[in-house]
């Protein structure tokens, strides 16, 4: 095969060569990619190791958050519901008798058989859970006739 001038412009350095040359430079390259490829080989593997190394661990912190976030989101209702309850028996006020003898007996009920009081310490008591709605209704003569 004879090769025109142009070939022989673009391949200069390759017909310079003896054939002995060309082989080693031959050789050299099978060698150098054999190298390459066993280095790769070798990565891959741990790369493959380091894959299932690092996808253990990502699965175990995925159910942790998992866990946690569940955790939490109890933990918040949980909260929330406390501060409802909190919030709904600081709002509900006792219902108010209408006569001062109810009011009187509800105070009543609450005592031992046998405590020593009168009808201003059950007044007091009627004051404090009905606070000011009871006042007007009440009636101390009232009161004391049902302490009596």
């Amino acid at each position: 095969m004879l090769l025109s001038s142009a070939t022989k412009e673009a391949f200069p350095t390759a017909l310079d060569l003896s054939i002995a040359q060309v082989l080693a430079k031959l050789e050299e390259k099978v060698a150098h990619h054999r190298d390459k490829k066993a280095f790769h080989v070798g990565q891959e593997l741990l790369h493959h190791d380091q894959t299932a190394v690092h996808a253990a661990a990502l699965e175990t912190a995925l159910a942790h958050l998992e866990a946690f976030k569940t955790a939490s989101l109890s933990a918040g209702e949980l909260l929330e519901k406390d501060e409802a309850l909190a919030k709904t028996a600081a709002e509900v006020k006792p219902e108010i008798p209408l006569r001062s003898s109810q009011m009187a007996a509800k105070v009543l009920e609450g005592k031992a058989p046998d405590a020593v009081f009168g009808a201003t310490a059950v007044t007091q008591e009627i004051e404090h859970p009905w606070g000011a709605a009871a006042k007007g209704r009440l009636n101390k003569t009232a009161t004391a006739a049902a302490v009596v």
